[in-house]
């Protein structure tokens, strides 16, 4: 099976980035990233529908992204990020081994 999250995340693109990604994670990117969480929050009153906070999530989960991609372009490395990398692309590529999770009542 073969994994294009990479391709995937070549079309997402922010108003605030170039062409590229920066090669830092500068005070602007990180206000630009910032300034594109709080704009798309800021429709929340806007939002017509029964699930805000699903909205709300994935406003989150793009500004989540969109970081974690800076801070792979910067070559960051730390044990926890090297971690959540490999458990994002495990996510991606449909191998990340899920326990069976029941609900059981008390």
């Amino acid at each position: 099976m073969k994994c294009h999250h990479l391709d995937a995340r070549l079309d997402t693109s922010f108003a605030f980035q170039g062409p590229r990604p920066s090669s830092a994670l500068t005070p602007a990117t990180l206000e630009g990233l910032l300034s594109n969480l709080l704009q798309r929050l800021s429709h929340l009153q806007e939002v017509r529908t029964d699930y805000p906070c699903d909205y709300m999530a994935r406003c989150k989960a793009g500004f989540t992204d969109a970081l974690i991609q800076e801070l792979e372009a910067s070559g960051y490395h730390s044990p926890a990020f090297d971690r959540l990398i490999q458990l994002r692309d495990a996510w991606d590529c449909g191998q990340l081994d899920l326990p069976n999770v029941t609900e059981t009542q008390p």
